[in-house]
Parts: structure tokens; C-alpha cells; sequence
């Protein structure tokens, strides 16, 4: 059979990555399955070198978080290839979509080989912004939680999760409710929330639920919208986040759409645990677009 292409991020995890790397790379040649090492020193030098060999290659793996599972997404959709997921960062919220342990490389590369023959087709959402267009897997906002995920990458500690809890902490004081225009379907709203943003997967930040109710093979994409509360009732809601209790307080709200356009004043927008600029950004689903190798 063709080889998979793996595309590893060392840096993810402190540095694990190389770590899950060569355990996922043994695996897959216990299983008797061929891998060709894609990994580079920039993810665009790594995008280059899945488009040189894809001829060659029978799918792509990805190994680290959340970002490098959205340079595998887009490669996938780009190359027309299936896409694999190994977690090796500190987030790993698409792979959590998929059912497999956060810390068992060797039973991801079993699960990607158990789907070689018959792989998944999920939706995928496609992003615009001011800056750039890409393909994601996950979540995508600009409201509270971007900030306090942009504070969280200046940390030098915590580290992981718990370093968005610090953020949120430090960011709650001096934070005021956004004005948001958002459009729907069609249909436009205007109000004030603590933050507003587009899931096709149940997690966000780390394991949080924010949209427990999210499937990736629905053909829609929901939409989540914090109203504006206070910053005792914000704490209060915040720890149900990591449940999906958080749906049950009327200042949440969550509905389907399959265009979404989000707009406010330049906030920060975070997409699949990265800062990528400032909103707006508008996200369409593509139903069934993504070839997933799981099971």
C-alpha cells in the first residue's frame, strides 16, 4: 500500500510531540502499515511537502494539537487526501470529536488503520476573515474567551488548561460586554454578549463543552452566544462549561446555522486554540467535505 504522510509539530506539549511521533510511527510499522515523514520546520514548508508527495501517499496524519490538526485539515481538503489525528498537545479539541485517548498514540494509529478501507466523511467548515481563508475542523470565536485565550498564550505559567483559567481571571476586571452584529442564515441580529462564536465539534479551550450538542456529521454548524451577565454570574456559569451545564442558564443561547457572519469591534479571534486576528469572520459549513480516517 502507499505510504501515510505524517506531519508531526515537535513543539507541541512542551516538546512531546516527537515523543507521540515515534511511538505512532512504531505502531503503524507494527500494523504493517508505511509512513513517510512530512514534518518540516514551518507548518507552510510541511504543506509544501504533502502537495510534492501526494501522489505517493495512500492519507495524512497529523500529530500534535489543535493547529496542526488544522494544517492536516487543510491539506486533506486541499490534496483530496483522508485525514488521520494523533494527539500530542495540550487542547486537542477536534480529536476529542473522535473517541480515542488523549494520551494512547498507539490506539490512534490502530484506530486510523481500522479506517483505511472505509473512512468517514464529516462536515468542515470553511472560514473567512480580512487576512486569510482556511478549512477548520472545530470552533471559531472573537469575544471574551479569545481574549482570555491570547492572554493565555503570554503565560509563562500555568501551562495547558489551566493557563486559560489564569487568563480569564486576570482579563475579567477590566472586560465589558461586546456589541455584535451577527448574521445568520440571513438573518441579523444585534446585541450585547460576553462572547458569540461558531462550533462543528462539542469542545473548545482544552475540554471545555461549549457546545455539547455539536456534530460533525449534521450538515450544520451551531452557534453559541454568551448574553451579557454579570462578572459574578459569569463565574458562576464558567466551571459548567467542562460539563455542558452551562446550556441550562437562560443567558446561554445555542442554534443552528449553516452561514454564519460575525462582527464586532476588532476583537481578537481564536480558531482552533490559535489567535489569527481581528474579527470579523464569517464560517460556512460543507457538508460531508472531510474524508476522516476513523472509526
Amino acid at each position: 500500500m502507499k505510504p501515510l504522510g505524517l506531519i508531526v509539530n515537535p513543539a507541541a506539549n512542551r516538546g512531546r510531540g516527537n515523543l507521540v511521533g515515534d511511538r505512532a510511527v512504531a505502531a503503524f510499522r507494527e500494523i504493517g502499515i508505511p509512513t513517510l515523514d512530512l514534518s518540516a520546520n514551518s507548518a507552510e514548508l510541511a504543506k509544501a511537502k504533502a502537495f510534492e508527495e501526494a501522489e505517493k501517499l495512500s492519507g495524512i496524519i497529523a500529530i500534535g494539537g489543535d493547529g496542526t490538526s488544522q494544517l492536516g485539515v487543510n491539506i486533506a481538503m486541499e490534496t483530496g487526501l483522508p485525514l488521520g489525528l494523533i494527539p500530542a498537545g495540550s487542547g486537542n479539541d477536534q480529536v476529542r470529536e473522535l473517541g480515542i485517548a488523549l494520551n494512547d498514540p498507539e490506539g490512534a494509529a490502530f484506530n486510523i488503520s481500522e479506517s483505511l478501507a472505509k473512512p468517514r466523511s464529516v462536515d468542515v467548515m470553511w472560514i473567512e476573515t480580512a487576512y486569510r481563508s482556511f478549512w477548520s475542523l472545530g470552533s471559531i470565536s472573537a469575544g471574551f474567551d479569545a481574549l482570555c485565550a491570547a492572554k493565555a498564550n503570554t503565560l509563562t505559567w500555568p501551562k495547558g488548561p489551566n493557563s486559560y483559567v489564569a487568563a480569564m481571571l486576570l482579563e475579567l476586571p477590566k472586560f465589558r460586554p461586546i456589541q455584535y452584529r451577527l448574521v445568520a442564515d440571513g438573518v441579523e441580529r444585534n446585541f450585547a454578549a460576553m462572547l458569540c462564536g461558531v462550533a462543528n465539534v462539542k469542545n473548545f479551550g482544552g475540554g471545555m463543552k461549549i457546545s455539547p450538542s455539536s456534530e460533525i456529521t449534521d450538515g450544520e454548524l451551531e452557534v453559541f452566544i454568551l448574553h451579557e451577565v454579570s462578572r459574578a454570574k459569569l463565574l458562576q456559569i464558567f466551571p459548567k462549561v467542562y460539563s455542558g451545564e452551562h446550556v441550562n442558564y437562560p443567558e446561554v443561547e445555542i442554534f443552528k446555522a449553516k452561514q454564519i457572519r460575525v462582527e464586532n469591534k476588532g476583537f481578537p479571534i481564536s480558531c482552533d486554540g490559535e489567535i489569527i486576528g481581528p474579527a470579523p469572520f464569517s464560517a460556512t459549513v460543507t457538508p460531508g467535505g472531510l474524508t476522516l480516517l476513523s472509526r
